[in-house]
């Protein structure tokens, strides 16, 4: 009835008893992970929400860049994936709902009342929006129901969980679009890229903008989904990346961002993109090849 890891849990949510809705799932990865295929869900709307770090989504041709906090609703019948991206560290829950009346009637729902609901969230498919605490507690709330032996009452309240988290998941997504870059951050961005040559630490980004560091520290979290020093270390990532295929070694590169020794940064490297450099240039420019 269920598929479960230490890291990975699946409920197939027509077999226990719940219709209209095909699956619910919980990640909490620690590493990265082999990237998500491309794939669709015929006539299923997938409302995925991230609780901390970073993922990236290609939906079609867009790119979407997940933080903490972030809710993205994938629209039926539509080609996603990670792209070029691993399935990044971090905790992500999702919920597949179709669309088809054949498949029962959404947590007892009349007929008109969930095809409004489930239009009004296809509605906001592909806009990335904050979440809220009361979402949070719901998915715990229903994933804790869903471990326990199947009754009468957990039926009952697991269809209940589930209206509820639609519900929120709807006011939410009608008043809390995704809010543009705010200025602190920008400031944060360009120090961290003017500095990238040499080790960056936190307490200069604190005093960029005149916080304090402890409070720059749960500021920054909570706007961004992961610490400050990880921040960086992706920034010094994503330019390796693009260095590592342009300069002459794997050292220079290193050096070039401020890494201690080419060991280190090849330690650093693989931790976020799942690669060593040198396999990652050999993979990059062996597809590169084969597109030319």
């Amino acid at each position: 009835m269920r598929k479960q890891t230490n890291e990975r849990k699946v409920f197939e949510l027509t077999r226990l008893g719940i219709p209209r809705c095909f699956q619910f799932g919980h990640y909490k990865y620690n590493h990265v992970k082999p990237g998500l295929k491309n794939h669709i869900h015929s006539k299923t709307l997938e409302i995925c929400y991230f609780l901390k770090g970073i993922q990236r989504y290609k939906i079609g041709e867009d790119l979407f860049e997940m933080t903490g906090d972030d809710i993205l609703i994938i629209a039926p019948d539509t080609s996603h994936s990670t792209g070029v991206h691993p399935e990044d560290k971090g905790e992500l829950y999702w919920l597949q709902v179709s669309l088809q009346h054949k498949n029962g009637r959404l947590c007892h729902l009349p007929e008109y009342q969930s095809d409004y609901l489930l239009q009004r969230l296809a509605d906001k498919a592909h806009i990335v929006f904050k979440g809220s605490f009361e979402l949070k507690s719901i998915l715990i709330k229903l994933e804790i129901e869903l471990e326990k032996p199947k009754d009468v009452m957990t039926e009952l309240r697991t269809n209940q969980l589930i209206l509820q988290l639609l519900l929120e998941t709807h006011a939410i997504s009608s008043n809390r679009l995704e809010t543009p870059p705010i200025q602190r951050l920008q400031r944060v961005d360009s120090f961290i890229q003017d500095h990238m040559e040499r080790v960056i630490f936190v307490d200069e980004l604190a005093s960029v903008i005149n916080l304090s560091l402890p409070y720059f520290k749960e500021w920054f979290k909570k706007k961004k989904g992961i610490p400050p020093k990880e921040y960086i270390n992706r920034l010094k990532i994503k330019r390796a990346k693009a260095d590592l295929l342009i300069k002459p070694s794997i050292t220079q590169v290193a050096f070039d961002l401020g890494y201690g020794s080419s060991q280190y940064f090849a330690t650093s490297f693989k931790k976020y993109t799942g690669f060593t450099p040198k396999s990652y240039i050999a993979h990059t420019k062996h597809n590169l090849q084969n597109t030319t």
